[in-house]
């Protein structure tokens, strides 16, 4: 068995030197790795600076800000990835999609303005922390905008140097703020810190691109032709995005209607410490993603993809014992104060592990050009994430918050691995 194991990694292993996914994951790993480690020190700072009150209401507003992201963005990264890819490697110009996304992306504010002027006439929220996170999602999507270009052209030593710059910002400001300010920080002020302050970033992705290979203008009927391809594609992607975040976010959701915002914090702080995950997640589908847009109508796609799914059980195997440090690390970072989130953290880890082994199949399909289907499982995850938040959070808390999110994603995985299974037998 030892034996089979090691022939199956040294075969990953020459095959991802020989794709340069090696190289190219250091580097951004290494980016990655920085970006996340600032973006968890960001959250402990903050959540040492509040009362676990603040913390909760900091906690839930955070959430709501994927959901925001995911109208702004309208899954434009990954549709420019799959359209920009082959346009790269052929060394033409890509500026009618670019002007277009451009055009998406103001049609996206505007929804999102439209949005907020209703929830402000409906449920009379704090018009401040609806226009933070307007101002705010707009500001993080052209984050991943950008981040997408990088990728499309496949410069990763670039991006590797754009990556982190955010977090080191977010945590620089929090820093500067929280010691000159005489007065206490509040979950407002370090929720306007986190989502506006990566403004002062965006016009470096200028300078660390380099090279004229890009133009943002084209032919108007080419732009015309190009926003109606894209938002075709992305409605649907649109679609996914949407209720992927929402079923990512019910829980905090259902707990703040049925606990008070400690029980709230306990939860959100534990989901904090993931947020490493996120970038491996992100690594991850950054490096495998153009390759099989690239395969997506050859006979090597489905070989490249089951390589993809073992290297990612491999990483979640070589990350398992980490679930062992849930109690030294919490402990450490915020004392006695979040002693329930210890448990939290523990039924949250192999869920996030189980991520990393199924995230190849859902980039699989944005590959194959299936976002209807991708909509169709995150509607799954969502009916069943809220059944389940339902019958099971009222009485068990942030325990049961964590039970749930792992439970509702169960069916949507099983559909997953049933579709590939037949895709592969073709």
């Amino acid at each position: 068995m030892m034996k089979k194991i090691k022939n199956l990694f040294s075969l990953l292993k020459s095959e991802l030197k020989r794709e340069g996914v090696l190289k190219n994951s250091f580097f951004v790993s290494v980016s990655k790795a920085i970006s996340s480690i600032t973006n968890l020190a960001f959250m402990i700072y903050a959540v040492n600076l509040l009362s676990k009150t603040e913390n909760g209401k900091f906690q839930y507003y955070l959430s709501l800000l994927p959901v925001v992201l995911a109208i702004a963005e309208f899954g434009l990264p990954n549709a420019l990835i799959k359209y920009i890819s082959p346009l790269a490697d052929k060394g033409e110009d890509p500026g009618a999609l670019l002007n277009a996304s451009l055009r998406i992306k103001f049609y996206s504010f505007l929804i999102l303005t439209a949005i907020s002027i209703l929830a402000f006439a409906l449920s009379y929220e704090n018009y401040f922390v609806l226009i933070i996170l307007v101002i705010g999602g707009i500001i993080v999507s052209f984050l991943s905008y950008f981040e997408s270009i990088f990728i499309s052209y496949r410069k990763y030593i670039a991006l590797s140097f754009w990556n982190p710059m955010p977090n080191l910002l977010r945590l620089g400001i929090l820093f500067f703020i929280a010691e000159t300010s005489i007065h206490p920080l509040t979950y407002l002020d370090i929720l306007s810190i986190f989502a506006i302050s990566p403004i002062f970033v965006l016009f470096l992705f200028f300078i660390f691109f380099g090279g004229k290979e890009i133009s943002w203008t084209a032919e108007k009927q080419l732009v015309k032709e190009s926003e109606r391809k894209l938002i075709l594609f992305n409605l649907w992607a649109f679609t996914a995005s949407i209720f992927a975040i929402l079923s990512d976010r019910l829980e905090i959701f259902f707990l703040n209607q049925f606990h008070p915002a400690e029980i709230v914090a306990d939860y959100g702080t534990a989901l904090q410490l993931f947020s490493g995950f996120g970038i491996i997640l992100a690594t991850f589908n950054s490096i495998i993603y153009p390759k099989l847009s690239r395969l997506a109508d050859s006979s090597e796609f489905p070989i490249f993809l089951k390589k993809a799914v073992l290297l990612g059980g491999l990483i979640a195997l070589c990350l398992l014992p980490g679930i062992l440090l849930a109690e030294p690390i919490l402990n450490l970072l915020f004392g006695a104060k979040y002693s329930n989130s210890i448990s939290v953290f523990k039924i949250l880890y192999p869920n996030f592990l189980l991520q990393l082994v199924f995230a190849p199949l859902g980039t699989a399909l944005f590959a194959l050009g299936q976002p209807k289907m991708l909509a169709g499982l995150a509607l799954l995850r969502l009916l069943f994430g809220a059944l389940f938040d339902f019958w099971i959070i009222p009485d068990a808390g942030a325990n049961g918050a964590a039970v749930s999110l792992f439970l509702g994603q169960i069916v949507s995985w099983l559909i997953l691995v049933g579709y590939f299974l037949a895709f592969f037998r073709k």
